[in-house]
């Protein structure tokens, strides 16, 4: 189990890591890294990756899950923020 989600781990950093969110030299350490770790990391790397390029290109819009919607947030806050005075402005 550990194992698993070491490999787990090293490939979403590869993931971020081919998607231009590190540097290029860290990019490419974390990707060796993963070639280190073996079949397993990779195979989960590479399809992450393809994941992402999907989901990137709007493949899973209709999907109610993968794509992050408006937050509603708590109870409390929704409270607070309808007893807030909201002022137009100077004047």
């Amino acid at each position: 189990m550990i194992r698993l989600l070491v490999h787990g781990l090293g490939a979403w950093f590869a993931v971020e890591a081919a998607s231009g969110r590190y540097p290029r030299p860290i990019a490419v350490g974390l990707t060796m890294l993963v070639t280190r770790l073996g079949a397993p990391a990779t195979a989960f790397a590479m399809a992450g990756y393809g994941l992402k390029r999907l989901r990137d290109a709007g493949a899973f819009e209709g999907w109610r899950g993968l794509t992050p919607g408006p937050r509603r947030g708590s109870a409390s806050a929704q409270r607070r923020r309808s007893r807030r005075v909201r002022s137009t402005g100077p004047g």
